[in-house]
């Protein structure tokens, strides 16, 4: 009954002729009778994942007759497990959409854009932001300006706290643009409103959603290049920083000095997704909405969109899918490595990472951990000069580094900070904390060695689990367990390891 809501109808008066905001209006009405069905749709999905997840594909020749058997059958399995994702474990969230959507009440939203170049806790420098209001799914775009812009409608700004002092370069004033220095979202959300409350141009908000620039390059890849303000975006490699030509046009407008005072230079950003949205609610929905829907979904899961609303049912359900940028709990052995980049450039566009956790259980059944992170700059150092104008991207990193590991760890060794190294607990969690550079053409090394608050019997009753950072993209991981490798692969979302195969 609701095919021409997903575009196949193309009689005159149908969904597809409709304005953008109609189209957005008449989806969010029509969700709304279809979200019902959810529970149908989630029976059915879990029971066919119960089904597949019986199949071994280790189980299964390679390949057979040319075609790869094994890997089609294990495609297969992650694609039912993504679908059960959605209409099982995403349930509860599926059934808040329209209230998400303004079906009965208009809706504010805060967009925080993230700028991931410049890494900082909870994914990326906090660069510009809008606010927007939905109501029965009319949108209607309040204000979009730079993030410099409101923290001037701040009267005054407390001193820094200690983090920024000792770590941060010639900031002693605690600022909305530094306010994301909690890995775990909720917590950063809490300094920002601590300075946000005192705005001028403060609104009520219901939700706020973070998003960076791998958002902004894969929405360009589905709808291809756009033009604003005569300037034209793409996802295509640019050869100057071997990035998405839409990175480095954004760092040319915004990063680049100039002689002269430009006007919310970091808005464009928050022009270049509002363009972005109306094309994708501008075309038919058989074209782009399948696409656009799955790569949200991806997004979530890899943390380059991080989602909080004060309506304590909506964010349960955001946290229940792990969409929320919480650091979890977990019952085994734990590790989340968090980098923030103090006044380092964009360097974290050119810098790599290799994550290696080695775990030895004892015979006293002892769990000792030997983490080393491996970063490496190849690339070359870029013009920093202010009187030539250079565009300086890549420079020294100034990397704050911390590892959450379980509550109760004991540090052995920490090698190579540059500063005294911190122990503390924080987020139920043990935290070895320092500080190091990593230069253009350069490499830096830490090793964390340390003991776990308990103790195992058997190496089959050990697991372990790696929450990504937000903002970064496919570290190399590499898990050993008493000298056997059981992980080697990239982290692209949060990753569960254990002893038992």
């Amino acid at each position: 009954p609701y095919a021409d809501l997903i575009g196949f109808k193309k009689d005159k008066g149908s969904f597809v002729t409709k304005s953008a905001e109609d189209r957005l209006q008449t989806a969010i009405l029509t969700l709304d009778k279809v979200i019902p069905q959810v529970d149908v749709i989630s029976k059915k999905i879990s029971l066919a994942r119960s089904e597949i997840d019986k199949i071994d594909p280790n189980r299964y020749p390679k390949s057979v007759k040319g075609v790869q058997l094994r890997e089609k059958i294990a495609n297969v399995k992650q694609q039912i497990e993504g679908a059960a994702d959605l209409f099982v474990d995403a349930k509860p969230f599926l059934k808040k959409l329209p209230d998400i959507f303004g079906k009965d009440k208009e809706q504010t939203y805060l967009i925080l854009f993230q700028n991931d170049k410049e890494l900082r806790a909870t994914g990326g420098f906090l660069t510009s932001y809008a606010v927007f209001k939905v109501n029965k799914g009319k949108l209607r775009i309040e204000n979009s300006e730079d993030i410099y812009s409101l923290d001037k409608s701040i009267p005054v700004h407390p001193k820094a706290p200690p983090e920024i002092l000792n770590y941060h370069k010639d900031v002693s004033r605690f600022y909305i643009r530094d306010s994301n220095l909690s890995p775990d979202f909720l917590e950063s959300i809490k300094l920002f409103n601590s300075l946000y409350k005192n705005s001028s141009v403060r609104v009520d908000y219901d939700g706020v959603i973070a998003i960076d620039s791998y958002v902004l390059v894969d929405m360009l890849k589905v709808f291809g290049d756009t033009r604003v303000d005569g300037v034209i975006f793409s996802a295509k490699k640019d050869p100057r920083c071997d990035c998405p030509q839409v990175i480095y046009k954004l760092s040319d407008i915004v990063d680049r000095p100039t002689p002269y005072l430009r006007e919310n230079r970091k808005g464009i950003l928050g022009d270049l997704m509002y363009r972005l949205f109306y094309k994708a609610i501008g075309f038919s929905p058989s074209k782009y909405w399948g696409t656009l829907t799955q790569m949200m979904f991806k997004d979530m899961k890899e943390k380059h969109i991080l989602l909080y609303f004060k309506s304590k049912d909506v964010e349960k359900a955001i946290e229940a899918l792990n969409f929320g940028g919480r650091i979890r709990a977990y019952d085994g052995d734990y590790l989340h490595l968090n980098d923030v980049n103090f006044a380092g450039a964009k360097s974290n566009m050119f810098v790599s990472e290799t994550i290696i956790s080695k775990t030895t259980i004892e015979k006293d059944g002892s769990v000792v951990r030997d983490v080393t992170v491996e970063y490496r700059n190849p690339y070359k150092h870029s013009n920093c000069s202010l009187e030539s104008a250079g565009l300086c991207l890549n420079a020294k990193l100034r990397d704050w580094v911390r590892l959450y590991v379980p509550k109760g760890s004991k540090l052995i060794a920490f090698n190579g900070s540059k500063k005294k190294v911190r122990t503390y607990d924080s987020l139920d969690k043990t935290v070895f904390e320092g500080f190091l550079y990593v230069y253009p053409e350069g490499m830096s090394t830490i090793r964390i060695k340390y003991k776990l608050p308990f103790k195992l019997q058997k190496v089959d009753d050990y697991k372990l689990l790696i929450q990504k950072q937000p903002g970064t993209d496919a570290h190399k991981l590499k898990v050993y367990l008493n000298g056997k490798k059981i992980y080697n692969s990239t982290l692209k979302e949060d990753v569960e390891v254990k002893g038992k195969n």
